[in-house]
């Protein structure tokens, strides 16, 4: 089975991914953002990112794991079309599952504050500027093709037994 977590900067993607995977065994996430933190970046990041994405999925199956929670923004139908069919080639009968995080603006917005305040470097007009512009391609342009809305204004505890409600999951506990 494979989680695909969507949504702008600061909507908690990674936190959810996080408390989503000690929550089914034999479960493995994977941070996009993380994968393709290098210097210099990739030429191509998408490719990049996809390419690594399916070599540690066929790494990790190897050794018994079987579910993937992946986090990371995708700005196109296309982009998650070609991770989907991508993954699908090494597993071609797992189940696939994308949901696109939503959170009314300002909740975002003090996320990024909060998160911010733990930084070494302040970056947080970037992140307001980055985020707003994020929403507005994710949420002004989504007809279903970059994932099912989720809404993650509740804890991660909550939000955890409402996907595993959501997609039928009680079974991977």
């Amino acid at each position: 089975m494979f989680i695909v977590l969507n949504g702008p900067l600061g909507i908690g993607k990674s936190t959810l991914a996080e408390a989503l995977t000690e929550s089914i065994n034999r479960c493995v996430m994977l941070n996009g953002d993380h994968l393709v933190a290098s210097n210099p970046p990739p030429s191509n990041l998408l490719e990049y990112l996809h390419s690594t994405i399916a070599f540690l999925v066929t790494h990790h199956r190897h050794f018994g794991y079987r579910h993937f929670v992946i986090d990371h923004l995708w700005r196109t139908h296309e982009e998650l079309a070609d991770l989907r069919q991508r993954l699908l080639e090494i597993e071609p009968d797992a189940e696939f599952h994308c949901l696109l995080l939503t959170l009314p603006l300002e909740e975002n917005l003090r996320r990024i504050e909060r998160r911010g305040r733990a930084r070494a470097i302040d970056e947080q007009e970037f992140e307001q500027e980055t985020v707003r512009k994020e929403r507005t391609l994710l949420f002004e342009s989504n007809n279903g093709g970059l994932g099912e809305p989720f809404d993650v204004t509740a804890p991660p505890e909550e939000l955890v037994s409402k996907i595993l409600e959501q997609l039928r999951l009680d079974a991977f506990k």
